[in-house]
């Protein structure tokens, strides 16, 4: 998780809007990351976990109750 997180904060910092994504069991690490990175505030979205368990209509159903906040957290809607 802690690779995506700089990752997406390297895009950010160069201009590019992201989101990260992530399963819940990993915001505590995430969050530290972000505020380590100077952006205790950046934007992420939490899907349940474990997803490898999970089947492909679920992980379609995580994919579209994700895709609705990301698009709302890019956009400001």
């Amino acid at each position: 998780m802690s690779c995506s997180v700089h990752d997406v904060i390297r895009f950010e910092k160069a201009g590019l809007p992201t989101v990260n994504v992530g399963t819940d069991a990993f915001v505590d690490e995430a969050e530290v990351q972000a505020r380590l990175l100077a952006m205790p505030d950046y934007r992420m979205v939490w899907v349940a976990h474990p997803v490898a368990i999970v089947d492909e209509a679920g992980i379609r159903a995580l994919a579209r109750g994700a895709a609705e906040r990301i698009v709302g957290l890019l956009t400001g809607a």
